[in-house]
């Protein structure tokens, strides 16, 4: 419990120091964070590839390709096995929620 305290205490004292977040930050990391829901949302009905994700999730094609990577990075999503133009992807299970 001190250890928390301590630590609730130092982290206070180092955003005295730093000052608030900047707004256009707070913005990006909430498109980021829509964008990539809105992703894992389309995801639930079933494997989709990267220009049916885009379609689905409202993104362009480049943007949602890259938010299908960083899911991929983090585990959250994983290639389908199978064949055609574009691979399909699915969400990992456990992640349905």
């Amino acid at each position: 419990m001190a250890n928390t305290v301590k630590l609730a205490e130092q982290l206070k004292k180092l955003n005295e120091l730093r000052g608030p977040v900047p707004q256009a930050l707070r913005d990006r990391v909430a498109a980021q964070t829509k964008a990539q829901k809105a992703i894992m949302e389309a995801l639930k009905t079933g494997p989709k590839t990267a220009p049916e994700l885009a379609v689905s999730a409202g993104l362009p094609h480049d943007e949602a390709l890259w938010h299908v990577a960083a899911l991929r990075k983090y585990g959250k999503l994983f290639d389908v096995a199978g064949r055609g133009d574009y691979p399909k992807y699915e969400l990992k299970a456990g992640e349905a929620k």
